[in-house]
This record gives C-alpha cells, sequence and structure tokens, in this order.
C-alpha cells in the first residue's frame, strides 16, 4: 500500500504544523516522523526529555513533541510510555549520520539505527513529499531496526506496504512439469493419445526424464489386495531353510539335478 494513498501519513501536517517554527536541521524531521510513528500507529505517549528512567503517576503522556525537544545541537532524549511501560529514544547527531536507539526500561533490549539526514531529507519546510521523497521507505527503516527489535505490541497499521500474492487454483504444484497425472500413464506436451484404444506402449521412452512407465515393455501384472496400489514385488528368497507351507509346490531351487539316480558322485 502507499502510505500517501493510504492515509499512513494522515495526521502528521497538524504534528508538524505545531513544531515548524522550532525546526531548525534536517535531523529535526527525522526525530518527528519517528515520534509521529510511535504515538500515531504504536499508541505510544510522550512524556517528556530526558533520561529519567522511573515513571512517575504524575507523568501524563502526550502525542505532541514537548518543549525543548530539539535545544541540544548534538544529542536528543525523549522519554515514552506504553501501557505503563517506559520507553527512551536517544539520538546522537555526529558529523554525517544521526544515531538512534530505542530502550525499554524493563526488559533492558535495546535497538539502534544509523541514517544520513543529509540525503533522506529534501527540505525543512514543506507537505511531507517536499521534506522527504522516500518517507514510507524510511517509515519502513524504522519499524524493521528500531522498533521490531525492542517493542513487542501490536500497532494500529504498522506496515506501510502490502504485497499480493497470486492464488493457487486446484491446488496446482508450481514446481510440476507437464498436466498432473489423473490416474493412467504421464503423456508428455505435444503428443496425442493412440487411436482406437491401442495401450500406451512405449510412450515413456518419448519422454527425456524418464516417466510414463516402462517403456517399449510391458507393465508386470499386478495382483489384487498387492501393497503399493498393487503393483507388483520383487522376487525374495528367504535365507536358511523354508518354513513348511501348505498347499505349495516344490521349490525350483530344490529340485534334483538331472540323472541324479545314476550319478550318485553329481
Amino acid at each position: 500500500m502507499d502510505t500517501n494513498a493510504g492515509d499512513f501519513f494522515y495526521g502528521w501536517d497538524l504534528l508538524f504544523k505545531t513544531i515548524r517554527a522550532e525546526v531548525n536541521k534536517k535531523s529535526d524531521v527525522l526525530i518527528a516522523l519517528v515520534h509521529f510513528l510511535l504515538t500515531k500507529h504504536y499508541n505510544f505517549r510522550c512524556v517528556g526529555i530526558g533520561e529519567d528512567k522511573i515513571l512517575s503517576e504524575e507523568d501524563v503522556g502526550s502525542e505532541l513533541l514537548p518543549d525543548n525537544w530539539n535545544d541540544d545541537d548534538t544529542k536528543y532524549s525523549l522519554r515514552y510510555t506504553h501501557e505503563k511501560v517506559l520507553y527512551l529514544l536517544i539520538g546522537h547527531i555526529t558529523e554525517e549520520d544521526l544515531l538512534l536507539n530505542l530502550l525499554d526500561i524493563n526488559t533492558k533490549k535495546v535497538s539502534n539505527i544509523c541514517i544520513d539526514p543529509e540525503n533522506l531529507v529534501a527540505a525543512v519546510n514543506g507537505n511531507i513529499s517536499t521534506l522527504m521523497p522516500t518517507a514510507s521507505e524510511i517509515v519502513d527503516r524504522f519499524r524493521k531496526e528500531l522498533l521490531d527489535p525492542v517493542f513487542t505490541g501490536k500497532s494500529r497499521e504498522v506496515t506501510t506496504q502490502t504485497s499480493i500474492e497470486p492464488q493457487r487454483s486446484n491446488g496446482a504444484d508450481p514446481l510440476r512439469i507437464g498436466e498432473p497425472r489423473r490416474g493412467g500413464s504421464f503423456m508428455p506436451g505435444g503428443y496425442e493419445p493412440r487411436p482406437f484404444g491401442f495401450p500406451d506402449i512405449g510412450r515413456g521412452d518419448l519422454d527425456p526424464l524418464g516417466r510414463g512407465g516402462p517403456g517399449n515393455l510391458f507393465s508386470f501384472p499386478s495382483r489384487p489386495g498387492m501393497p503399493g496400489n498393487g503393483m507388483p514385488l520383487p522376487r525374495f528368497d528367504p535365507f536358511g531353510p523354508e518354513p513348511n507351507i501348505p498347499n505349495r509346490g516344490p521349490n525350483p531351487d530344490h529340485m534334483r539335478p538331472p540323472n541324479w539316480d545314476n550319478d550318485y558322485y553329481m
């Protein structure tokens, strides 16, 4: 889903209008975007600035950025709460990058992301498209690298893009070569069935993958009740003396050799 068309940034204009006079550098725009993502889509509430790790009952959360949130030229320190859990958003400004950390005070989980304000922010005044032409991609990075490793709760609208997977009809296997079997032998594409109902012997020799039965050899006859859907089983001669099985003829391997009665030394 395109974030601009899907109302993902609905409410950004109101937020940015309240801080427009305070924004004086490109990193301020990115901090405002993180704040917008946390407060609108993750239901966080900002409880002020600083790095105090104790959440008191007097801390009242707000969807607005607090006063003096960007007074420090090299660092940001914002405190947020979600369901009585305190989070710290810390930002450090270097010569070219902005390093952001999100810390869960209870679990001590921490995440980090390094971004380049000069390349991501085109202006410090204007609408969202003018400020950040790739705002949706920036939000995705914030979500995957900054929020997901720390925050495991639900959000109202986490994803900014939606992929539609093609539906498979009739359970067809995309890795299957040719048409699926419907009983009988496989028929390679491009060959017509035998006319007049003649048996389909030798069809397997035409398939380069060796499918389709015994080729020029007729199939072995099968007997009802055999395992494997009636397929014949290989001959097996048991080791050692055979058990006495009633109603069974002599074993060919046990028949006397020719002229046995005449030659006792054979």
